[in-house]
């Protein structure tokens, strides 16, 4: 499943190529999409239909694409607009009007220069919703702060106090931190030295460290323009650059990048966790302190 890195990479892209835009048409394939729930296609077109883009930004792992508002009804700060979720297959690309569409296509929107803006997703778990304002949309109800903008360290250590959830699930938790998905908590806690297992309560003291740990992990995944493993492209078809870069994530069996031991594998709640055991011993993971042990020589790798 795309994870901030890589919605990050779209939003970029998008940004700079379609806002301004009038949206001339939109269709769609009649599908369903996420849990068999039909797209509200009269209300998508009522929406956006002879509107300029003004804007795409990113909520979580959530693309939000705001449109001009109703002259009439809009107020200022109120941005109504599409609300995309990629799923774990969906790709948000940017193509000529008059090229084939792919199979699984179930989006398009037209734009006034003859591009068109389309949607696939062959398993059918992403979303699309038109929201007034967009981010009144419920399903941005109750995320987490951004762990690029809204969260500091004293915030993730009040979260984090109390909790007897391991620290991978609470990473994982969208309500507590926001866009951190299965790769990116895995790259995180071998950056921070803390071992998945760990309750979270116990590491609310480590909480500086982790935090540095994120973004190092994300700001690494959007520098090289996401993490490609089978689905992911960006927003021209393109694959990313990051999983050469991965430093546990995927690579059980093989040496850990800073001391050579096996990276193992484990399975947390139907998820594949990655991480070294002697990096980061479960014991060690309860200590009181520990630098990013390969955020420069990540940084150095790329």
């Amino acid at each position: 499943m795309p994870e901030l890195p890589e919605v990050e990479t779209i939003v970029r892209d998008l940004r700079a190529r379609i806002v301004g835009e009038r949206v001339g048409a939109v269709w769609t394939s009649g599908k369903p999409l996420r849990m068999a729930r039909p797209i509200d296609v009269a209300g998508l077109r009522r929406l956006v239909l002879g509107r300029r883009v003004e804007g795409v930004r990113r909520v979580g792992k959530y693309v939000l694409i705001d449109v001009g508002p109703d002259r009439a009804a809009g107020a200022p700060g109120h941005r109504p607009g599409v609300l995309v979720h990629l799923g774990m297959s969906g790709r948000l690309q940017l193509e000529a009007g008059g090229a084939p569409r792919a199979p699984h296509t179930h989006v398009v929107f037209s734009l006034g220069d003859g591009r068109e803006l389309r949607f696939r997703d062959p398993r059918r778990f992403g979303w699309i919703a038109a929201g007034d304002p967009v981010d009144g949309c419920p399903e941005l109800a109750g995320m987490g702060p951004d762990p690029l903008e809204g969260l500091t360290a004293p915030t993730l250590a009040a979260a984090m106090t109390g909790v007897r959830a391991p620290i991978k699930a609470f990473l994982l938790d969208q309500t507590r931190i926001a866009g951190l998905g299965n790769i990116y908590a895995c790259e995180t806690l071998f950056r921070a030295r803390l071992h998945p297992g760990v309750a979270t309560g116990r590491l609310a003291r480590r909480a500086s460290t982790l935090l540095v740990a994120i973004r190092d992990a994300l700001l690494l995944g959007i520098a090289n323009r996401g993490t490609t493993l089978r689905d992911y492209v960006d927003a021209s078809g393109a694959g990313g650059r990051n999983a050469e870069a991965l430093l546990v994530y995927g690579r059980a069996g093989q040496p850990c990048r800073v001391c050579a031991a096996p990276i193992r594998r484990r399975v947390d709640a139907g998820r594949s966790t990655f991480y070294c055991g002697a990096c980061q011993p479960r014991r060690g993971s309860t200590g009181a302190a520990g630098l990013n042990p390969v955020g420069a020589t990540a940084r150095r790798r790329t």
